[in-house]
């Protein structure tokens, strides 16, 4: 194959015009036009697809003095004349807020100001001179970068009104990645302020404006409904849960066999599909197209987190690492392969994260780091089983609790309490383990009710230093019962461990000592080494760990 991949590139015209390899996402002009809503909000994962889809949008839509049409030569919108007729006939505003970020309030709308400065210039020998003198103030107004933030919340709707007396035809607004200085804004402490803006300009430009031929918003999530869109009645949201779309984000399995013909990936596809396969978009299984596209344009077409790799992730990685017992278990169960169950909220409350769990689970989802695997009606509401996608996401949820740990715990402590589990050096490792609690978990996370869940997730999380070397499961069942923690050897003649965490259940066991022989004796009775048997494991220990508050005991037996 001949054609250069279009790594990073987002210009459709740049992508046609320099014969770029392309995935036809052409019929998706055709479902914008068809859609009778006026205003279209279409949230996926970053690098899905979204700014090269509204760039085509722009170069089909947008009125220009050089034709376009050449750019959907060969594609399949070609073969509709129908919809061709829409060609080149409108006035367009493409905005991409994707670069409207940063540590302050003042910083973050510097570069929204400067996004409709370029903006306003671009129209202007168009606009200019055909402006009363009032209106050519308040176009200097935002060409000079002043005013206050009711003129630049007015913006786009002015410029709206310029744009339809002018040319007659109403405007198609194009708004790419709106939610990016909302995220910021949480991240950083201005999330009030931003989100006051941003109501403010999507409601001048988007409810009942006569200017507006059709606007397409894209971005990750659909933000607080109650704060944003609650004035916009003409909004449809069409999530990645939605059918609605499904094909036009993102990598289709067709498009893959496609590309593994074009590209000769027949002998890779199962990488391929355990690294960056696994999304679900509506009823269709997707490719991450930005991992992809770097995989085949690497020398040694070696499995990377490509599409990881290209963010800070800072709010995900923090919400990861929260370190309530019940979540911790979930993320737990995610790692080992499992899936857990939560309904879904779409409209997502960004400064709700820390008190709703719902929502963490939402934006995991939205943003591409988990995926819906089935759903159920519960009391009509749906009710949804999530997963982990894949390989790489895998990778950025273990290597992103395994740096927690590290910088909490300190790297070189825990390689000694690893090490010391593996040389089956129990007295050590219990030495350890107890430094570990005292200097990181908080008496409110021991003190209540089930501490032993507490500790069980602490050591799950000192555990994902080991999948290199084992398997890590929990809660599941083997023999006769459900075992905590599980660790199986990839080497079947390293030691194999099983993790029993108990609290000193009292009147019935009066001390640790009591409490641990209960521990071990289950281990036993319930026959939780059946699981390490089948693997061909034949050095198993068991492993119970007895909490009381911050007072850990540790006590091993062979089986």
């Amino acid at each position: 194959m001949s054609q250069k991949l279009p790594i990073g590139l987002s210009d459709f015209k740049e992508v046609r015009e320099e014969n770029y390899y392309y995935v036809d996402k052409s019929l998706f002009i055709k479902e914008i036009i068809n859609r009778s809503a006026k205003v279209l909000l279409l949230p996926r994962p970053r690098r899905f697809g979204k700014t090269l889809n509204l760039s085509m949008l722009r170069y089909f839509f947008e009125k220009r003095e050089n034709s376009l049409i050449h750019l959907f030569q060969g594609l399949a919108i070609e073969q509709d004349t129908t919809i061709m007729q829409h060609q080149g006939q409108y006035p367009v505003i493409f905005l991409t807020f994707k670069n409207c970020k940063g540590s302050t309030k003042e910083e973050c709308f510097y570069h929204i100001r400067h996004l409709f400065k370029k903006l306003f210039l671009e129209y202007k020998a168009f606009l200019y001179q055909t402006l009363v003198e009032e209106e050519q103030q308040d176009y200097d107004i935002i060409t000079q970068e002043q005013g206050q933030i009711g003129n630049w919340g007015e913006a786009l709707s002015f410029l709206m009104q310029l744009l339809h007396r002018q040319t007659g035809k109403r405007v198609i607004v194009l708004l790419d990645e709106y939610d990016t200085p909302i995220h910021a804004g949480q991240e950083h402490g201005y999330y009030e302020d931003i989100i006051l803006f941003i109501r403010i300009m999507l409601g001048n430009a988007l409810k009942d404006n006569s200017d507006l031929e059709k606007g397409v918003v894209t971005g990750i999530l659909r933000i607080a409904k109650e704060s944003i869109f609650s004035d916009l009645n003409n909004l449809d949201v069409l999530s990645l849960l939605r059918s609605e779309f499904q094909d036009f984000f993102g990598f289709t399995e067709t498009e893959i066999e496609q590309l593994s013909i074009d590209f000769s990936l027949a002998e890779l596809s199962d990488i391929l599909k355990k690294w960056y396969n696994g999304y679900l978009f509506g009823n269709r299984v997707i490719y991450n197209p930005w991992s992809i596209l770097s995989f085949l344009a690497s020398e040694d077409r070696f499995p990377r987190p490509y599409w990881i790799n290209t963010s800070g992730n800072a709010l995900l990685r923090e919400i990861i690492t929260r370190t309530e017992h019940t979540f911790q278990e979930h993320i737990e169960i995610l790692l080992s392969g499992g899936t857990i169950t939560t309904p879904l909220n779409e409209n997502i409350v960004l400064r709700d994260l820390e008190h709703d769990e719902q929502n963490v689970w939402s934006l995991l989802v939205f943003s591409g780091y988990l995926k819906p695997v089935s759903f159920q009606l519960r009391c009509e509401e749906p009710i949804y089983d999530l997963a982990i996608p894949n390989r790489e996401v895998h990778a950025f949820y273990r290597n992103t609790i395994q740096v927690w740990i590290q910088r909490t715990v300190g790297s070189q402590r825990l390689q000694q309490l690893l090490r010391a589990l593996t040389k089956t050096d129990f007295k050590t490792f219990g030495k350890l383990l107890k430094e570990m609690v005292l200097a990181v978990l908080s008496y409110h996370d021991t003190a209540g009710k089930k501490p032993e869940k507490v500790y069980h997730a602490f050591v799950l999380g000192l555990l994902t230093s080991m999948t290199d070397r084992y398997q890590i499961r929990s809660n599941r069942e083997s023999g006769y019962g459900r075992y905590d923690v599980l660790m199986i050897p990839l080497m079947p003649s390293e030691p194999g461990f099983i993790f029993e965490f108990k609290k000193i259940d009292k009147p019935d066991e009066k001390n640790a000592k009591e409490a641990m022989q209960s521990a071990l004796a289950q281990i036993k009775k319930q026959q939780y080494a059946a699981e390490l048997q089948e693997h061909g494991v034949k050095k198993i220990w068991g492993i119970g760990v007895v909490v009381e508050g911050k007072k850990v005991w540790v006590e091993s037996i062979a089986l």
